[in-house]
């Protein structure tokens, strides 16, 4: 019987300080995203990738209430991808199209690529707690979705990145796993150089992770860039929302569209994109939102 490894998150000093690398096993992560959308094997590898690169976007985010959105559509069968990472390194995130499958590329790899597609947008808002969100957004590279968020933090946010992203599924999640190295300011030459000739070594990620997991990940491939552990996160695929975010966004929606689903539905059903949970309010119920709504306006 195989022994159940958790997930984790590094957040690690390489090279004396002139790079940093956040580094993520997201096995249980990914194969819990599986088993809610009911993710074809390309829609895990994809949602996957985006959601463990997104949960590392939410590790290096500062305040604990602070989150992120990302978000792509490249014109590919299987839509718009959405993810929402938080500070705490918890995630949530859909696919479109779930079921969508295509025939394996020549190297036998998922062809992720082709069902994302490439021509559209990568595109990241970042709630931070002031008054606007900070966007930044990229055309797609590749649809690979690793490229795609290399070409977001070199081109964006100006800070040269190298991303790996790797999920290995077949009946279920094998292994997942990610790898985020940025080049910090100062970084001397010498530095700069060493990350560059070693990133054959931090292809195939999620090979690793199923044979080292994370603590190894670091001695395989960390190791001869000097790395300090500086946090350590859970990442989770975790959905926070509640009866009260659904009658809240209903009462958003205003008196005359609520009155319509009184008069036309005499009751609405409300469902999760990120759980699947359905919630439903009879009749009544949005008569009492219709009166929070009316109160409201009126304040």
């Amino acid at each position: 019987m195989d022994v159940l490894q958790m997930d984790g998150m590094y957040n690690i000093s390489l090279l004396g300080g002139q790079a940093r690398a956040i580094l993520i096993e997201g096995t249980q992560l990914v194969e819990r995203a599986r088993q809610i959308h009911s993710l074809s094997r390309t829609a895990t590898a994809a949602l996957g990738r985006t959601l463990m690169a997104t949960s590392m976007m939410g590790g290096m985010l500062k305040g604990e209430n602070e989150s992120l959105t990302v978000t792509i559509k490249g014109g590919g069968p299987i839509g718009t991808i959405m993810a929402v990472g938080k500070a705490d390194a918890s995630v949530k995130g859909y696919a479109a199209f779930p079921d969508v499958e295509l025939p394996r590329a020549a190297n036998g790899k998922l062809p992720v690529g082709a069902a994302v597609g490439k021509d559209g947008r990568l595109t990241v808002v970042k709630d931070l707690g002031l008054r606007e969100p900070y966007v930044g957004m990229v055309n797609l590279v590749s649809g690979e979705i690793a490229e795609d968020f290399a070409m977001y933090f070199t081109a964006s946010e100006q800070v040269p990145s190298l991303v790996s992203l790797g999920v290995l599924v077949g009946e279920r999640v094998e292994a997942a796993g990610g790898l985020i190295i940025q080049m910090l300011p100062g970084a001397s030459e010498a530095a700069i150089q060493s990350i560059e000739a070693s990133a054959g070594m931090f292809m195939d990620i999620s090979g690793t992770m199923r044979e080292y997991h994370l603590k190894g990940a670091v001695q395989q491939l960390l190791l001869h860039l000097e790395p300090e552990i500086l946090t350590h996160r859970l990442p989770a695929y975790r959905c926070d929302c509640s009866r009260e975010r659904v009658e809240r966004a209903l009462i958003s929606l205003g008196r005359e569209e609520l009155e319509d689903m009184i008069r036309e539905q005499h009751g609405a059903q409300v469902d999760c994109h990120f759980c699947n949970k359905r919630y439903e309010l009879s009749e009544e119920q949005l008569r009492d939102l219709l009166k929070r709504a009316t109160d409201r306006r009126s304040e």
